[in-house]
């Protein structure tokens, strides 16, 4: 079975792309993280907060 590839999948086009869809799923992440992290701290004294 053969797929229609629009453009060259080099081996360094390959890593970029890969490396930008990371990249934005982390974008997406951090501030949901950072939320989660802020609401976790309101609720709870700051020395009851462990490391995990």
């Amino acid at each position: 079975m053969e797929f229609a590839v629009c453009y060259d999948h080099s081996g360094i086009d390959l890593a970029w792309s890969i490396f930008l869809g990371i990249t934005t799923v982390f974008m997406f992440m951090a501030p949901l993280a950072v939320a989660r992290l802020i609401a976790i701290s309101r609720g709870a004294p700051v020395g009851r907060l462990q490391t995990a």
